[in-house]
């Protein structure tokens, strides 16, 4: 899993759409891209092209209801980016 989470940090700025999407995912468990969009305020016309990268990059998954699911537990990711701030 450390791997992955260094790809993820090193690949994603964590100012951008894609970051604040694969946090929320992480954090909030699966969801559709309009639920994405109304949770975090970024536009549909941004939140799912940056779906389709993350998809491609293997950073979430799309489930068979359409939803997205991250591949990154949040409480690893947040340990993760703890152990980077010591």
């Amino acid at each position: 899993m450390g791997e992955l989470i260094d790809k993820i940090i090193k690949d994603l700025s964590p100012g951008t759409s894609q970051f604040k999407i694969l946090i929320f995912l992480s954090f909030k468990g699966p969801c559709s891209p309009s639920t994405i969009s109304d949770e975090i305020n970024i536009p549909a016309g941004t939140v799912r092209p940056s779906l389709r990268n993350l998809l491609e990059k293997g950073y979430v998954n799309q489930l068979e209801d359409g939803n997205y699911k991250s591949n990154i537990p949040f409480t690893d990711l947040i340990s993760y980016l703890y152990t980077l701030n010591k």
